[in-house]
């Protein structure tokens, strides 16, 4: 949910068995593995759940809004990946650490390998997608259904929080919500231009109203 304009950013991280120790149900799982954005919803929820019964060294880092707001997308990013891999039960800077993308974990003492389009090389990488993508998209879907005035005015159940037409219209009517990332929508605002993102940073004023 790196580009999403709403709610908390998420990675998975993901540790495989030896190959030698693979089960016949690893195997098939591992077919059927490849950038989550090339597979349906529905598909998703299945391989996500075999992915969580099947490897158990597995978890999901979340960032919430509020300190993307705070320290930015690039620091919730990394932070993200460390959160991840702080919830996995090993000796974290002994592992090959493979990031799919391009953007490394600053600090990092271990081995680190920043893979672009990682997801359909590596099946780890491919598996940490689908659990990262199936909980954003879990974690919005039950927000709005606790909150249905957000579903009403954002359409969150279909963009899942991006930027699609109509979220942008009703950032644009409504205005700005707590959960909504700041830098991402100042030229949806009411009353902004599309030069206002630019000028706002000069500015360092958050047009934002709750």
């Amino acid at each position: 949910g790196r580009g999403s304009f709403w709610g908390p950013i998420m990675a998975g991280a993901v540790i495989l068995p030896k190959e030698s120790e693979l089960t016949e149900q690893q195997h098939t799982l591992f077919q059927v593995l490849r950038d989550s954005k090339k597979i349906s919803p529905v598909r998703r929820l299945k391989i996500e759940a075999s992915i969580k019964e099947l490897i158990p060294l597995s978890s999901v880092g979340k960032v919430d809004a509020s300190e993307i707001n705070e320290k930015g997308i690039t620091w919730a990013n990394q932070e993200a990946f460390r959160r991840a891999i702080r919830l996995l039960p090993v000796p974290h800077e002994s592992c090959r650490l493979l990031i799919d993308g391009t953007l490394s974990i600053e600090d990092w003492k271990g081995h680190q390998e920043v893979i672009v389009e990682g997801d359909n090389q590596y099946m780890a990488i491919a598996a940490a997608s689908i659990l990262a993508k199936v909980g954003h998209d879990r974690w919005i879907q039950e927000y709005v259904e606790e909150h249905p005035e957000c579903e009403e005015r954002y359409h969150l159940s279909s963009s899942k929080g991006y930027g699609t037409a109509k979220h942008r219209e009703g950032i644009r009517v409504y205005g700005g919500h707590a959960l909504h990332r700041n830098i991402y929508i100042q030229n949806w605002l009411p009353g902004a231009t599309h030069h206002s993102k630019r000028s706002e940073r000069k500015k360092n004023e958050c047009l934002i109203r709750f």
